[in-house]
């Protein structure tokens, strides 16, 4: 499994032992996760909670070496707002939109974009590839690498509050 390395200083994006660059007016973004927007605000789409009676240890507080019983042991308990699913009602995954927003991580010399912009590009702009790979706290995840034009880039998004607005309504099928 690669580790995706995406160095502030330089212009390559490492993916194991490859290297991408973006070229001429070329763009690399890094795509950000899918949100449904219904996504369980007490569980974070994890699915479980910290056991409230072991307070996550897994043993018991009653019996000495013993295990929790509300938890098995685990210390962590279904969720109850979300029952374990995550979200409070689910999207099938053949009716999730591919996201269209995402953070600059590579420019070609004529791209009139930076490195680190949050932008919004079109649904079936470039090209993308999804790549498996490990996050910094050694976690498995599923990366998404665009490659397109700078001229594909509908807007640049500027404001961390605004950016997130704009996602929320875009995964909420809602106009901004």
């Amino acid at each position: 499994m690669p580790e995706i390395k995406i160095d502030p200083q330089s212009n390559v994006v490492q993916l194991g032992a490859m290297t991408l660059e973006a070229h001429a007016d070329r763009l690399i973004i890094l795509q950000d996760d899918f949100r449904s927007g219904y996504e369980c605000p007490v569980c974070k789409t994890k699915g479980e909670v910290t056991c409230e009676n072991c307070l996550g240890s897994g043993r018991s507080m009653v019996v000495k070496d013993g295990k929790c019983s509300a938890c098995n042991g685990n210390g962590v308990q279904v969720c109850p707002e979300c029952n374990g699913k995550g979200a409070t009602i689910i999207v099938p995954q053949n009716a999730e939109r591919r996201p269209t927003t995402g953070t600059i991580v590579s420019v070609g010399e004529r791209a009139k974009f930076q490195r680190g912009d949050a932008v919004i590009y079109p649904s079936f702009a470039g090209h993308a590839f999804d790549l498996s790979a490990t996050d910094i706290h050694g976690n498995e995840v599923v990366a998404v690498i665009v490659i397109l034009r700078d001229e594909d880039v509908l807007a640049k998004v500027s404001g961390h509050l605004e950016f997130r607005r704009v996602k929320r309504s875009a995964a909420m099928g809602t106009a901004a």
